[in-house]
């Protein structure tokens, strides 16, 4: 074989390709079963009840959740959330578990005017966990004004955050202000909430499955392709001795 024939360009260009689709397959594999363990979170029947900050951290998404805790007057509307083909908000609500773990309640779905009613000071609370909000594509920087409720287009973490600081954690004199990165989905069947419908991921285990057989199949196919290339250039015959 001449090293001078072979497509070392084209080889490299192969190769690429096929870690990229394989990585692709992987990939899909994970978030299947991501999928089911989302799926089995929401489907357990019986509520973790945690806290310390460790046991709130050690928490899967879907997981639900029951804790004693109390609202604080801070809220969050977050701007641009569709339900029903209808624009509309949801409210989140400051809590403070008996444990003085502070958190993001997601009370549920609302549209035009809404009224904060009075809360009792400590209730038992029942909901899923769900990650943080992640802001999509930011137009501008926004700022977190220090009022009882503000209609937002994202909610960042660290800057909720220190306004929960300022605001109410220097006020729960002797605790530390412990707040981790994650919500809680208030249950439909809880009071003090608005319309819940809290649905799985639509891309099912199964589908992220068919993704991924597809990106092996097609690995496979290239590979194949790959070696009749090479076949067809010769790159392995003999060099003539004459």
């Amino acid at each position: 074989m001449s090293a001078k024939k072979f497509p070392w360009i084209f080889s490299l260009l192969w190769l690429l390709i096929l870690m990229v689709m394989l990585w692709a397959g992987f990939w899909q594999l994970g978030r299947a079963e991501q999928k089911r363990q989302f799926k089995a979170n929401s489907e357990a029947g019986e509520s973790i009840k945690p806290k310390t900050l460790d046991d709130w951290q050690k928490l899967k998404p879907f997981e639900t959740v029951e804790f004693t805790g109390r609202y604080h007057d801070l809220h969050f509307a977050l701007d641009n959330q569709i339900n029903d083909g209808q624009v509309g908000q949801y409210l989140f609500t400051i809590s403070e578990t008996t444990e003085g773990i502070w958190l993001l309640i997601n009370r549920g779905w609302f549209t035009g005017a809404i009224n904060l009613e009075s809360l009792p000071d400590f209730q038992t609370i029942k909901g899923k966990v769900a990650a943080w909000p992640e802001p999509g594509y930011k137009m501008g920087d926004q700022a977190i004004r220090d009022t009882h409720l503000q209609a937002v287009t994202y909610l960042e973490f660290e800057p909720v955050t220190a306004l929960i600081k300022a605001r109410l954690c220097e006020r729960s004199a002797g605790k530390d202000c412990i707040i981790p990165e994650l919500t809680v989905k208030l249950d439909a069947e809880m009071p003090y909430g608005f319309k819940r419908e809290w649905p799985l991921p639509r891309m099912t285990a199964a589908k992220h499955q068919a993704y991924a057989i597809q990106w092996f199949t097609m690995s496979l196919v290239l590979c194949v392709v790959y070696i009749i290339f090479l076949r067809k250039t010769k790159v392995f015959n003999k060099p003539n001795e004459n």
